[in-house]
């Protein structure tokens, strides 16, 4: 059996008196299969903070921290640049600088490369970049199956690893010709909506992921697929579950806006729709959410009343219960 493993970004960002940009993101299967996203929860986000050395401290010009969220990557090596020169983060001038992340994968051999701009260094004084890495992570498992020739898959979400509801999440997945994204290719049998078989050969495989009313959509672009095998595509959203169990009676949904949202509508109590993250419906069910801090906003009796409830935290891995 084959397992091919790979994974997208979410690196939290909070600038200290410059602005870094994340220029690009690109990343590859060994296989030769490249991921794509649209309208995933997938960030980069960057801290950099610029501080004096320490009396008794080794001088270091750039220091880099990366923690990640999940099954995600296993080692990373840096790149420091200046008009296209390689500079030693150790060693590095006062100037603007570029930085190339390349990560590597935690499962089957790939690679995840960042690019970000903007790396300030200033004299005498020690630049720290602080990321957090959280994505996405596929899963590719590759097994004989007698098909007359044919080639099957078959395609499932995990809300994080060993998590199996398929509730809320399902995955749904379309094929198109090598490098078009129009012109959908129906397989020859679809034996269920997240199953099918078709003939052997190289194509961009989208799998959208039907989350109600939010809609996400992951591209493995330049999937070979053989016959006579079939492979099990597995989307690990490394996400987190947030659910209503408290003593309020009839709380219909829930809706999620990013932390301070409250305070700053004064704490107005009503939905607004454009500073939404998600809404949840039914309340009480278990949805999939990135992680993150939320305020949450209770709809009691399908809109008679809201509650705010502050600072829920939502981590990977694990379920959000609010009461």
């Amino acid at each position: 059996m084959k397992k091919y493993t790979s994974i997208l970004f979410f690196l939290a960002i909070t600038i200290v008196g410059y602005s870094q940009k994340v220029s690009g993101i690109s990343y590859k299967l060994d296989n030769g299969i490249t991921v794509k996203t649209e309208k995933t929860w997938s960030r980069v986000w960057v801290q950099q903070t610029q501080e004096s050395f320490a009396a008794n401290e080794q001088p270091q010009s750039v220091v880099v921290n990366i923690r990640t969220l999940g099954e995600l990557t296993k080692s990373h090596t840096y790149k420091l640049t200046a008009a296209g020169k390689d500079v030693r983060l150790k060693d590095a001038a006062p100037g603007t600088y570029d930085l190339k992340i390349t990560s590597s994968l935690a499962g089957k051999p790939g690679t995840i490369v960042t690019d970000i701009s903007g790396v300030v260094v200033k004299p005498k004084m020690k630049t720290t970049l602080n990321i957090t890495l959280y994505d996405y992570q596929i899963n590719i498992e590759e097994t004989p199956l007698a098909s007359s020739g044919l080639s099957s898959s078959e395609f499932i979400i995990n809300r994080f690893k060993g998590n199996n509801d398929q509730n809320y999440n399902q995955a749904l997945p379309s094929f198109y010709p090598k490098g078009q994204k129009e012109n959908k290719i129906t397989p020859a049998e679809t034996p269920a909506r997240n199953k099918a078989k078709i003939k052997p050969g190289t194509y961009d495989v989208l799998i959208t992921i039907d989350i109600p009313g939010y809609n996400q959509k992951v591209w493995l672009e330049n999937f070979t697929l053989k016959p006579d095998i079939n492979y099990k595509v597995s989307v690990n959203m490394n996400a987190g579950e947030i659910l209503y169990s408290g003593t309020v009676r009839d709380v219909t949904r829930l809706h999620l806006y990013p932390a301070n949202t409250a305070d700053k509508l004064g704490g107005a109590a009503k939905p607004d729709k454009t500073l939404e993250f998600m809404v949840t419906e039914p309340a009480t069910s278990k949805f999939p959410c990135a992680p993150g801090t939320y305020d949450v906003l209770l709809n009691i009796g399908n809109g008679k009343k809201y509650e705010w409830k502050k600072g829920v935290i939502v981590r990977s891995g694990s379920t959000t219960t609010i009461n």
